[in-house]
């Protein structure tokens, strides 16, 4: 008994100096890596290896010309999905990723905006979506708006609910099925980021379930 005793001490010795050292961590089911403290670079090599990245020539500099490190670095995924989904702040205003989008729902305000939607939308599943001739109308004052296009030689046209200057977000729904139609295996996602704002992005089914294990609640967009 005492040399059982022994052992054990000697081995929660070693456990200790070992987890001081950082080079031993417990770890649990519930141990997401959503959950972990982590740099900028790593949080990046994530969402990279679902198949967010960032798009050529941006860089993790890019990125910070709009918050500091310690923002990026500081619990959880959402600035960073922020920095991805958006443009550069300067002309020609490209998209720092091409699948990922920060996406404000206040803003329909005339000609072109929801035409912007769609490019966006289609752009998003690089190459999974092929939408042409695309074309829209938007009179806040006369309450209408529509947009239409051409996909797989079937044109297509969508009125659209006007209520000042917010998204339609049942619009949504007509890509989720052409998409489903078109590849399958590719996926239209949201994250919630509690306000009028949201991330929404493409990605394989695959990837949204790599995403979801790691504790990045995107849920498929609906």
């Amino acid at each position: 008994m005492k040399i059982l005793i022994a052992v054990i001490v000697i081995v929660v010795a070693i456990l200790v100096i070992l987890m001081v050292k950082g080079g031993f961590r417990f770890s649990s089911s519930t141990d997401s890596v959503a959950n972990q403290q982590m740099t900028l670079e790593q949080k990046l090599e994530v969402l990279a290896g679902c198949g967010l990245r960032l798009a050529e020539p941006f860089t993790v500099d890019d990125l910070l010309t709009s918050w500091n490190r310690e923002d990026y670095e500081g619990a959880g995924f959402n600035l960073v999905l922020v920095g991805l989904g958006m443009t550069e702040e300067q002309e020609p205003w490209r998209n720092h990723c091409v699948n990922l989008w920060h996406f404000d729902t206040e803003c329909i305000q005339d000609h072109g905006d929801y035409k912007r939607i769609v490019e966006r939308m289609a752009e998003m599943t690089q190459g999974s979506l092929l939408l042409e001739n695309i074309q829209d109308y938007v009179d806040v004052e006369e309450g209408k708006a529509w947009f239409s296009f051409s996909c797989q030689g079937k044109e297509i046209k969508v009125d659209c609910k006007v209520e000042d200057d917010w998204v339609d977000g049942s619009i949504f729904a007509t890509f989720i099925d052409l998409l489903n139609t078109t590849d399958p295996s590719m996926i239209y996602v949201y994250y919630d980021l509690g306000g009028q704002d949201c991330i929404i992005g493409c990605v394989s089914k695959e990837n949204l379930k790599v995403l979801q294990e790691n504790g990045i609640k995107f849920v498929p967009l609906a």
